[in-house]
């Protein structure tokens, strides 16, 4: 089979470029009224206009119902009910119906036309008689995608399993020749999960608000309701998952916007759980800003460990978030269900923040959909909280109000290569001690996470010292020097070179000493220009192929624009308006050719940082770090990064985000359309994968990108992937 694919390494990733079919919600072209079916009184005619004649089809003494749905064949378009026309599954001679798998009965009337397992419905989605469909017409004859051939004008589809789009041939039970019936491939995923067919796509329960501000797509188990609420406040869904292994408690929170931006609606919203539920609370990820699946701002995935006082179910954590979301008390919300959930002192709060136009009321609303965890759960691999959380929190389950939905299939010849150059700027100041132990304590879960996720990574660990006449033995040779971007290699180290899977001891070491045995950084923290030296000190090294990730950690500011009195709050016009202005050009400079990497072809660039966030962070408030970090989150920000909080406990649960980040980015598997990703199937060289961040999949919606875990693969092999899913269709974005 290995050799057979390799003929196909041209299409490894394109199956984006294929135009895909427009799946509909049903196939079935029945009549479904049997009230007086009619009588045969022309048995050379075609009642039914599909090719055949009535005779062909039962008409005479003995009338046939194929399906038994009340309407005899010869006025019946689907004598069979298996979704595709007679007058398609009759074949080119309609006297004499075609009969594939030659069992006596024509396909026509034969729901499993070749015998393979699979209804013919299942393996042609719309009914079209095609597999799939890269393009239509060649009058030029060169029209047509690489996959099919011109023949008399037409394009003709060799079997090509991109252009598929998850269809197989209703009439071949082998369809790509490869000796495994079609009913036994992954394109089986491609129809609805059934106790037939365990490995289909998952279902998906929607539901609308009552006033009709939005449709919701969640979990089928799901038990989704409306709490009261005081009307000024706004409103407020439940989506309670309880069963075992989940223990999720859903919200969708709808309210009136608080700041003039998103990035403030997000700080708000993030500072106000922090700072009332209680100590100990920290921000672990601020979000990734961009667009919802049918056009409007949203920042999702943002994730907030929420400490309590006392120890409490999951729904009544999910009360006291919910209610400092909408400014009310807990006790405001009332009907709110059921207590359920493990008690607890520590959660996991995750969501996406939205602003859209209320469907009915045609004002804009801010709309805030996520769960809440134990904080032990979602830290759990194995536990299914992880995943049901980031669907909850990713965007693709909220829509318009009337918006339907299509079911997409795509194929994909698959090569692993997940590549990932990562340049971490530490600041080595004696402030930050407790901070660097943190990034040195969790580097064995990164590296080991990266590993199992197929990750191929180098790093590279600089200080933010502003000097490049290093001398171990005079300290003074560093005063006023700018810094160079050479790479750290261990304790006592300078080697300036890339540090690889097997050297995590050499990373730990590097991440507590940056700068190894020459001078520390002081009171002066050039981290932006530390991470201009080192891009362009490494810039022929850095693998084109490779996504490119700058990770800051610091609890000031950056030192150049604390110098060009580059103060404001976060984001201001005023504040990016003096780091792009700034001497050395660092902040543009990142900025620039991080997006420029991003957009171009492959994997691209971005920035992390992991400062001083929120405002409870900083010392001022209770919190140990000095300044905002003003530069760093900027570039975060512009980069489309995650901002980390430097007061969290510990970073592990900040690090796997932005490692799952990494993968994401690195990961060729971009899917064709934004998925509801509840309802996500995958089959790799024809088995089901669960999903799972240890032997599995899981969907990224920061790239709308799968990654696969776990996963053996032989070297340079390509791989048969099938991805199945339910997408929705609104009326603000087009049907692309």
């Amino acid at each position: 089979m290995k050799t057979k694919l390799l003929i196909f390494m041209f299409t490894l990733f394109g199956a984006i470029a294929c135009t895909p079919d427009k799946n509909s919600n049903t196939n079935n072209n029945n009549n479904t009224n049997t009230n007086n079916p009619p009588d045969c009184s022309d048995p050379d005619g075609d009642d039914d206009n599909d090719g055949i004649p009535n005779r062909v089809e039962g008409c005479g003494s003995q009338v046939r119902d194929s399906d038994n749905d009340g309407w005899p064949d010869f006025n019946d378009s689907d004598s069979d009910n298996d979704g595709v026309p007679d007058r398609i599954e009759v074949g080119p001679f309609p006297e004499y119906p075609r009969d594939s798998d030659n069992d006596g009965i024509p396909d026509y009337r034969d729901p499993d036309s070749d015998n393979d397992g699979m209804l013919d419905g299942e393996e042609d989605h719309n009914g079209d008689g095609k597999i799939g469909q890269c393009g239509d017409l060649c009058p030029n004859g060169y029209e047509c995608h690489e996959s099919q051939t011109c023949v008399n004008g037409e394009c003709v589809l060799r079997f090509n399993l991109i252009c598929s789009h998850g269809e197989t041939d209703p009439h071949n039970p082998d369809s790509d020749g490869d000796g495994t019936p079609d009913g036994q491939e992954g394109t089986r995923i491609c129809a609805d999960r059934s106790e037939a067919n365990p490995m289909g796509r998952k279902p998906v329960q929607f539901e609308n608000h009552s006033l009709d501000y939005y449709r919701l797509a969640t979990e089928d188990e799901a038990d989704v309701y409306e709490p009261s609420v005081p009307a000024a406040s706004g409103g407020l869904m439940h989506i309670d998952m309880p069963w075992v292994g989940a223990e999720v408690a859903g919200f969708v929170v709808h309210r009136s916007p608080v700041g003039s931006s998103m990035e403030e609606d997000v700080y708000a919203m993030t500072s106000r759980i922090t700072s009332v539920l209680g100590s100990g609370s920290v921000v672990r990820s601020s979000g990734i800003a961009g667009l919802s699946h049918d056009e409007f701002p949203i920042v999702f995935n943002i994730a907030v460990q929420v400490n309590t006082p006392d120890s409490i179910p999951i729904s009544i954590a999910r009360q006291r978030i919910t209610a400092a979301m909408l400014d009310i008390a807990p006790g405001d919300i009332t009907a709110g269900g059921t207590e359920f959930g493990t008690e607890g002192t520590s959660f996991m709060v995750e969501f996406m923040l939205e602003k859209r136009e209320a469907t009915a009321g045609g004002s804009t609303i801010l709309i805030m959909m996520g769960g809440v965890s134990l904080y032990s759960s979602y830290t759990d691999v194995n536990h299914s909280s992880g995943f049901l959380l980031d669907d909850l929190s990713n965007g693709s389950g909220i829509a318009e109000f009337d918006a339907s939905y299509e079911d997409e299939c795509e194929g994909y010849y698959y090569m692993p290569s997940l590549k990932a150059d990562i340049i971490w700027i530490i600041d080595e100041s004696g402030s930050t001690g407790d901070e660097r132990q943190k990034i040195a304590d969790s580097t064995v879960a990164f590296f080991n996470n990266a590993s199992n996720a197929g990750l191929d990574f180098r790093m590279g660990v600089v200080d933010m010292t502003a000097c490049t006449q290093w001398n171990p033995f005079n300290e003074n040779d560093c005063q006023g020097y700018e810094p160079d971007g050479r790479f750290c290699t261990g304790d006592e180290q300078t080697g300036d070179y890339w540090l690889l899977p097997n050297q995590s001891a050499e990373f730990a070491a590097c991440a507590y000493k940056p700068s190894g045995d020459y001078d520390a950084d002081g009171s002066d923290e050039y981290g932006l220009r530390q991470a201009q030296d080192a891009y362009t000190r490494h810039f022929n090294d850095i693998r084109n192929d490779a996504v490119l990730v700058l990770i800051f950690e610091t609890d000031e500011n950056d030192q150049e624009a604390s110098n060009e009195d580059c103060d404001g709050p976060y984001n201001d016009a005023g504040v990016l308006s003096c780091l792009n202005s700034m001497p050395s050009g660092s902040f543009n400079f990142l900025k620039t050719n991080l997006l420029a990497r991003q957009a171009n072809e492959g994997p691209g660039g971005v920035a992390h940082a992991i400062i001083g966030y929120p405002d409870s962070c900083l010392t001022v408030n209770g919190g140990t770090a000095p300044q905002p970090g003003t530069g760093y989150y900027e570039l975060a920000s512009a980069t489309g990064g995650m901002i980390g909080s430097l007061c969290a406990p510990d970073f592990g649960t900040t690090m796997d985000l932005i490692l799952d980040s990494i993968v994401a980015k690195a990961s060729p598997l971009t899917l064709a359309h934004f998925p509801i990703s509840t309802s996500i199937a995958v089959a790799l060289e024809n088995a089901p994968l669960p999903r799972s961040r240890v032997n599995g999949f899981d969907y990224h919606s920061s790239t709308n990108g799968l990654v696969l875990y776990g996963q053996n693969f032989e070297p340079n092999s390509i791989n048969e992937l099938v991805a199945s899913y339910r997408r929705w269709v609104t009326g603000v974005a087009p049907v692309d």
